[in-house]
């Protein structure tokens, strides 16, 4: 009998702690990293089992378990240690953090049914866990795993089923993946491979599948065997006949090629020196074991990913695994082609585009140990790999590493963390890095790896169009093409060059307003303009999803004098098939990133060059390596620069640099086109010119005198509430207090004022921000004085990456 009765379950709700739970009397203990169905007041919660423990807290009154959902572990102790890092480091609750690392779409295990197949039945049994497993299912034929599990409470039954069903001779029934279909299966017959190529008498073909299943060391379908040896179905049929091969239905293996980029002629990559002086430093660490935490550096072109791919082969050459995070899904086709060429299925992609079954797929390849490379955004952080030995973060300075609800972690940060904890090299990639990672270089926190030159025709030349002087057709903040940026763009594409243009708002137009009576269309619950999208013909807030049809008239004062102000990527392309109506162009933004593989099947239009154009959001400017490309421009270069946030320069740098880099990357030089209004800032100035040098050095000033990371630490709290005047009376009440509180000494306290966005979803919103040197004493100022359990219209956002 076992000594534990009782477990620690992480449940997601507004709670700081796990809470604790009875374990069923005759029920086998389920192991931490479970998922576990439990009752929540009147609800049945899915949560994970954190910790064993022998007694009850006193004075409660402590329920049972409902159902237990894994035969093994969903979290392996690795990820449930980070879970209860990131609760403690980012304020938030447990079971937050263990939800945001268990995959959703996972369907129970005991909700699974199990049948025996022919070829199960016949091959003999090879331990007394498996004599016992098939006499159970040879006595009830078809069986729930729960059921299993009851009869067979033994360790190691879960990986089992998966070896014998991976086998073919288990056939499991996933009811989370209806309408899966299942395709045949081969496998050799147990027997003498010399006596089995015998009988395959005078037929080669027969010889050679015999010969390519004994290679394969695995099963394969009947379509994927019949295409190796260049024959038919019917060879493989035969052999079936003849008891050499064993026949099996399994689940249709789903590909996820709609995800990558196609084929494409590559030459063999040889090594610049600084190149290969980055490899074998970073080899080097791979090999030694231990963490490493490396700043890969460089210009945009210098080949980075080229020379931390060649450290995840080193990883895989010594038996461990390794895991590639990219800021957003748009990045991954171009980057899962590269890793396709060269891991095949030891690739695995990890993101919320892919369908449920693709994702559960994945999955289960990662904790299988098949794959052993994972691709993805920061999601794929908390992917079940085995002994992870190199973990890389790409572009790390982008802000979409930055969670937006709770946990509100950043993946950048828990990259580090996991990697250290691990023992593996961390290596975080950027040609504008953060200036957290250039402090910690700085601080001998990082090491830098730097690449000094670009391939292709080196970089961009850089061309300044000063709006001011623009003979503006439009109203002002409008966008439009300059005379300029009309020449560069014919000139390009006459040289037979592609081009990219950036306009970082999507939709067709940002407003929508009536000329009669001045009404603008205002979303009802956060008071914004809701933005056209003629596509759709609908009317949308871009913060809370509320949308309507586009109206043909006023309704309030019912006149037909309906006009859009502004410009989105809808609006653009329109304009640019006016100026350039024989040219096939593409937009990619959010909107199209929404649908399944459309993302890639734009770049891949693009990549191919059917269409010379592509239009589109801050996704056409990052880490994408199309070497046709001439040209790139950015219509209007001032969108961030006005907002109130203390990054704002520093994302207008990185988006201008990071935009220039997509010009010039194959053998014809580049050019790279900037239209703005306010040419003389230094951000501006500094990536028309390349001089990063001249940048930091300004934009590390501004944040050492007015207190800003990386020279400080932040907290910023946020509270929202349906009630204006209820929501500024808590924030004022929560300030109160820190400010009197013994800790807040030296600590720095803005506001409260009401946020940048002041109404969203219905609700008000007032902010505080905490500036101080220590962030364990930030946390330990908030946690006083907020509590163990904020109230729920407050959040806490440790190391916020905007303010708005």
């Amino acid at each position: 009998m076992s000594d534990i009765a009782y477990v620690e379950v992480a449940v997601p709700i507004p709670v700081p702690d796990a809470l604790v739970y009875a374990v069923p009397e005759g029920l086998e203990p389920p192991a931490p990293g479970t998922r576990v169905r439990v009752p929540v007041g009147r609800r049945r919660l899915t949560g994970v089992v954190m910790a064993h423990r022998a007694q009850a807290p006193e004075g409660v009154k402590v329920r049972p378990l409902l159902e237990v959902l894994d035969l093994e572990p969903a979290l392996g102790r690795d990820l449930l240690e980070l879970a209860e890092f990131v609760a403690e480091y980012y304020l938030a609750p447990i079971g937050d953090a263990a939800k945001v690392m268990t995959p959703t779409d996972l369907p129970p295990w005991g909700d699974r049914r199990v049948t025996l197949t022919d070829a199960g039945a016949v091959a003999p049994a090879r331990d007394p866990l498996e004599h016992q497993l098939k006499e159970y299912l040879l006595e009830h034929r078809r069986a729930r795993l729960a059921e299993i599990r009851q009869h067979l409470p033994q360790p190691g039954l879960a990986r089992l089923v998966d070896d014998l069903r991976r086998q073919g001779r288990l056939s499991v029934e996933d009811p989370g993946r209806r309408g899966s279909r299942y395709v045949s299966a081969v496998e050799l017959m147990p027997g003498d491979r010399k006596e089995q190529l015998e009988r395959c008498g005078r037929s080669p073909l027969g010889r050679a599948a015999v010969e390519y299943l004994d290679a394969l060391g695995r099963p394969a379908t009947v379509r994927e065997v019949a295409a190796a040896i260049g024959g038919s179905k019917s060879v493989v049929k035969r052999l079936v006949s003849l008891e050499i091969l064993r026949e099996f239905a399994q689940p249709e293996r789903l590909s996820l090629a709609r995800h990558r980029l196609g084929e494409q002629e590559r030459s063999e990559i040889i090594l610049r020196p600084d190149q290969a002086q980055a490899v074998e430093a970073l080899e080097a660490a791979v090999e030694s074991g231990g963490f490493h935490p490396f700043l890969l550096l460089g210009s945009t072109g210098t080949g980075k990913t080229e020379v931390y791919l060649r450290a995840v082969d080193k990883s895989l050459a010594l038996g461990r695994s390794a895991i590639v995070l990219v800021p957003e899904i748009a990045l991954v086709p171009a980057l899962a082609h590269l890793a396709r060429r060269r891991y095949g299925r030891g690739l695995a992609i990890l993101h919320s585009n892919l369908s449920s079954a693709e994702r559960v797929q994945e999955w289960e390849r990662i904790r299988s140990g098949e794959a052993r490379v994972v691709l993805g955004p920061r999601s794929a952080l908390w992917a079940p790999v085995a002994g992870p030995g190199v973990l890389v973060v790409d572009e790390e300075h982008e802000n979409a590493y930055k969670q937006d609800k709770s946990p509100r972690y950043n993946g950048r940060d828990l990259a580090l963390l996991r990697a250290r904890d691990q023992g593996a090299v961390a290596i975080l990639v950027s040609a504008t890095p953060s200036f957290e990672s250039r402090y910690n270089v700085d601080r001998g926190k990082l090491r830098p790896l730097r690449l000094t030159a670009r391939s292709g025709a080196g970089m961009p030349e850089g061309v300044l169009v000063d709006l001011r002087e623009e003979n503006l057709s439009r109203r002002p903040g409008e966008v439009h093409f300059s005379a300029a940026l009309r020449a560069e763009i014919g000139a390009a594409l006459d040289e037979g060059g592609q081009v990219i243009l950036l306009r970082n708002r999507r939709g067709y137009a940002p407003t929508l307003l009536c000329r009669a009576c001045g009404e603008d269309f205002r979303c009802p619950d956060c008071g914004l303009s809701m933005t056209l999208h003629r596509r759709l013909n609908r009317l949308m807030c871009h913060y809370c999803g509320h949308e309507r049809p586009t109206p043909t008239a006023c309704p309030e004062c019912k006149e037909a004098a309906l006009e859009p102000i502004g410009a989105g990527t809808e609006r653009v392309e329109e304009d640019f098939r006016e100026m350039f109506p024989d040219v096939a162009v593409d937009v990619l933004d959010a909107d199209v990133g929404r649908r399944a593989g459309g993302t890639a099947a734009v770049l891949e239009r693009f990549s191919s060059g059917r269409t010379r154009v592509l239009i589109g959001t801050q996704m056409v400017a990052k880490g994408h390596d199309f070497p046709q490309v001439t040209l790139a421009a950015v219509l209007s270069a001032d969108t961030y620069l006005a907002f109130p946030d203390f990054r704002a320069v520093e994302k207008t740098y990185g988006l201008l640099t990071q935009l220039a880099g997509r010009s010039g990357r194959g053998d014809r030089p580049g050019r790279v086109v900037i239209q703005t209004f306010h040419p003389e800032h230094y951000a501006i100035r500094a990536a028309i010119e390349g001089d990063d040098r001249v940048f930091v050095e300004e934009e590390m000033r501004f944040r050492r005198t007015f207190h800003y990371p990386p020279y400080t630490r932040l907290i910023l709290l946020l509270v929202q509430d349906s009630s204006s005047k209820r929501g500024e009376a808590a924030i004022r009440e929560i300030a109160r207090r820190l400010a009197a509180h013994p800790l807040a000494a030296g600590i720095r306290l803005s506001g409260p004022a009401p946020a940048p966005l002041e109404r969203l979803r219905g609700k008000w919103r007032f902010q505080l921000l905490l500036r101080g040197p220590s962030g364990t004493r930030l946390r330990q100022l908030v946690r006083e004085v907020v509590g163990e359990q904020p109230p729920p219209e407050l959040t806490i956002d440790v190391d916020p990456y905007d303010l708005l």
